[in-house]
């Protein structure tokens, strides 16, 4: 089924791929959401492409390189290619994930997946170490990588950081940041900072991980082969926590629509998001997606979302670590 939705708003979403790449694990402990076929990889990606969706985001680590290997293939039988957003700079070793800033390891990485899927179409530093933002070499690499590449940046949970790197190192590059409904207090500063310095603000996990999905407690058991199984107590608890409470806040204008539907919808509204990094396993689950971002134009959400954003950056919290939880 063709899920078509208009061009700016198709423009306006990425797909990510961590979830649809297939578990994983690093020395005994998952990495990934558990397993998915590849038809259902690919069954993702044919609706997200009837829908209008260009730009798809992968990293050399998803599937512990599966994700790159299906991505590959699906170009190769299709014969349609995607605008692809590569994130180098902490690849998968045996012993698990390390950072590794090297300009020579950088083009190794960008290299190898240019091979399989194409020259990429954006170069994101993944999870950069804070020592780089502090020390400028991150910086430094960024402006090297803008020479090269048409779109650079970097995909960050901490949001803390942001601020550190200061203005941009080009007119289109990037920062990708964690901002969903739960995080929004530190996520709204840390968008509005990188805005300030000429970043364009690109928003991932805006489910918060799938607590925001109206399925997920404190208490839920998650499968041995799915990372949040070893998420923290207490960042679950938290994570629930704040679902709950954000269910109680919200405006009778908005409380008959689904949670995740919502939640997305907020993402894709934000005056200060370029573009929203969404993240379906399943062709349903694609398809709310576009309910969403149908949702986003609502009056009644447009003006929640407004009202939301000036109530918090006139609060003018400091952004802090918040929303740090995923696997190392």
């Amino acid at each position: 089924m063709t899920h078509a939705i208009g061009a700016r708003l198709a423009d306006h979403m990425v797909l990510g791929t961590w979830g649809i790449s297939g578990a994983y694990s690093v020395t005994g402990r998952p990495s990934g959401y558990g397993p998915v076929a590849e038809s259902q990889f690919s069954a993702v990606l044919d609706a997200a492409w009837d829908a209008g969706l260009r730009w798809i985001d992968t990293a050399s680590s998803y599937g512990g390189g599966a994700g790159i290997e299906r991505l590959a293939r699906w170009q190769r039988v299709s014969g349609r290619t995607w605008r692809t957003v590569v994130k180098p700079g902490r690849p998968l070793a045996p012993a698990g994930p390390f950072s590794d800033l090297r300009d020579q390891a950088i083009g190794s990485e960008i290299g190898a997946c240019a091979q399989r899927l194409g020259t990429p179409s954006a170069v994101l530093i993944k999870d950069p170490p804070e020592n780089s933002y502090r020390d400028g070499s991150l910086n430094g690499l960024l402006r090297r990588l803008a020479l090269q590449w048409p779109v650079v940046g970097v995909a960050t949970h901490r949001l803390d950081l942001v601020p550190l790197l200061g203005d941009a190192p080009a007119g289109n590059a990037v920062m990708q940041l964690e901002f969903h409904l739960l995080n929004r207090f530190s996520a709204v500063h840390a968008a509005d900072s990188a805005r300030g310095s000429g970043w364009q603000v690109w928003a991932m996990q805006p489910l918060a991980y799938g607590f925001l999905g109206g399925r997920y407690s404190a208490g839920t058991r998650f499968p041995d082969d799915d990372w949040r199984s070893r998420m923290p107590g207490q960042a679950r608890t938290a994570l629930a926590a704040g679902a709950d409470a954000l269910l109680r806040s919200l405006p009778f204008s908005v409380r008959d629509y689904p949670l995740s539907q919502l939640a997305l919808a907020w993402c894709l509204a934000s005056p200060i998001v370029n573009r929203v990094v969404i993240g379906p396993r399943t062709p349903r689950q694609f398809a709310d997606a576009m309910t969403a971002a149908r949702l986003a134009t609502e009056p009644a959400v447009t003006e929640l979302v407004k009202d939301l954003h000036e109530t918090l950056l006139a609060q003018r919290t400091p952004p802090g670590p918040a929303g740090h939880v995923r696997p190392a």
